[in-house]
């Protein structure tokens, strides 16, 4: 939704409509509070990395101000929510992008080589 060149939008709009809403649902049944003190999870630095790491991916996100501040929004939407459900939970949210390549959950185990 901020914008990868080349990609539509739309799919993106409803599938960020139907996440923000469920994560806004559960912190509300959790009774989550909100920390306005929380860290930002996506400085600078790590959106130019995430940046660097799509265009390794042969994608490109919008760069500028306008780009920025819609990205802003859109996680003020959300962030809090998640954030405080996670404090509450007792769970850290993950980075935005890994130091290091990771295997996903269902790449590893002992069954697997």
């Amino acid at each position: 939704m901020v914008e990868i060149d080349g990609v539509r939008n739309e799919q993106a709009e409803l599938t960020f409509a139907m996440a923000r809403h469920a994560v806004v649902d559960l912190a509300q049944v959790f009774r989550s509070s909100y920390n306005p003190h929380a860290p930002d999870r996506l400085p600078a630095s790590e959106l130019d990395r995430l940046r660097a790491s799509l265009k390794k991916e042969q994608l490109r996100l919008r760069e500028g101000p306008e780009a920025e501040q819609k990205l802003k929004e859109l996680r003020l939407m959300y962030e809090p929510y998640a954030q405080a459900m996670a404090r509450t939970l007792l769970i850290d949210l993950p980075p935005w992008i890994h130091a290091e390549k990771k295997k996903d959950n269902w790449q590893a185990g002992p069954w697997i080589a």
